[in-house]
């Protein structure tokens, strides 16, 4: 038998806190660029932007706590913050969530249009590391989509920050800022299919199989972004809608977790190069 013949790799043992990370950083990234763009000039804008801070900074929070329980033990996180290594995927994204985590908090206690800036060049950066983080892995379907993954994960991040931030607006009354944030996360959805398509087309090592399980979700957040309602059910269809949105998100990356490792699997997939 020949490596060809066999599996060389061994799959990653990730799972559920590993997918969960992944979701909550994009999100917590997105809605960073979000406080960005919200317009001070109007009530609404200002409300969102508030909004949109309140809710990256306790998501934002949340990471450190679903990593830690990737890693097993506390000390292993503090171990990672002794050191600062740029060359490091795991390292930078590290250091970048605690960055992002501090100007998030700065930004909650003082509106300054300089920490809004900060904010969203740190969220984007944040949405998009871990695709960097996921390329640099020998995982075949990885490193394939090296160019694909993160750019994927930040216009997810996006669409999902649009998602959760108008389920907020609209259950706190600030409906103004709905149809914005629509179109907005309409935009980030649709550069992500389109992505998401052409890494299908041009990649090997499971891309296909990846969005064939995407594509459903993805096309059923779109569909119920685009439904009209009477006036007075605009809550709830905005709430199903955020909810469709977030689910294909969290679709998003159990399936990228999943083909990665099924990638690993393959018999010789390590001994390719990628296309």
């Amino acid at each position: 038998m020949t490596p060809m013949d066999r599996a060389v790799l061994k799959a990653p043992r990730w799972g559920t806190s590993v997918v969960a990370y992944l979701f909550a950083g994009g999100v917590a990234g997105g809605l960073g660029i979000i406080a960005a763009l919200a317009d001070p000039r109007e009530e609404s804008g200002r409300r969102l932007r508030r909004t949109a801070r309140v809710a990256a900074l306790a998501v934002a929070a949340a990471c450190p706590p679903i990593l830690i329980s990737h890693l097993g033990r506390p000390e292993r996180f503090l171990h990672m913050l002794r050191t600062f290594n740029p060359r490091s995927p795991m390292s930078l994204g590290v250091w970048g969530l605690v960055a992002y985590s501090g100007v998030a908090g700065i930004a909650v206690l003082k509106d300054d249009d300089g920490l809004a800036v900060v904010q969203a060049v740190l969220g984007a950066f944040l949405a998009g590391y871990t695709g960097v983080l996921l390329g640099a892995t020998a995982v075949p379907l990885w490193g394939a989509g090296k160019a694909h993954i993160p750019a994927a994960s930040v216009c997810s991040g996006i669409a999902s920050a649009c998602a959760l931030a108008n389920g907020l607006c609209a259950i706190g009354g600030n409906a103004g800022v709905s149809g914005k944030l629509e179109r907005f996360e309409r935009l980030a959805a649709g550069a992500e299919c389109a992505i998401l398509a052409h890494f299908a087309a041009t990649r090997g090592y499971g891309a296909r199989r990846l969005v064939e399980r995407v594509a459903p979700a993805l096309a059923v957040a779109l569909v119920a972004g685009l439904v009209h309602v009477p006036k007075r059910r605009a809550t709830a269809r905005t709430l199903v809608a955020a909810a469709a949105t977030l689910t294909a998100g969290v679709v998003f990356r159990k399936a990228l977790i999943d083909e990665g490792k099924r990638s690993a699997r393959e018999p010789g997939a390590g001994m390719r190069q990628p296309r």
